[in-house]
């Protein structure tokens, strides 16, 4: 089975959603977490790290969505018995 091509409008939503995800996590690696990991208070300190675990569970997941090989449907031709 031969792959299908990429329609216009699919790969707009793709390349700007990947925009979007690169702009967001630049802006949480390089700006947020590093101000509040390096704050003196504590709920910042926590906020920070939270906030770091979210980004990488929320990224480890959007990578598994997209690489993940869609499934094959069941034969649903055979009787059951």
């Amino acid at each position: 089975m031969t792959p299908k091509p990429l329609a216009p409008l699919r790969l707009f939503k793709v390349l700007i959603l990947l925009l979007a995800y690169l702009s967001v996590s630049v802006a949480w690696l390089f700006f947020g977490a590093r101000h509040l990991i390096s704050s003196a208070s504590d709920i910042e300190v926590i906020t920070g790290f939270l906030g770091t675990a979210i980004w990488l569970i929320s990224s480890a997941c959007l990578l598994l969505a997209i690489t993940r090989k869609p499934d094959h449907p069941a034969n649903t031709s055979e009787k059951h018995q």
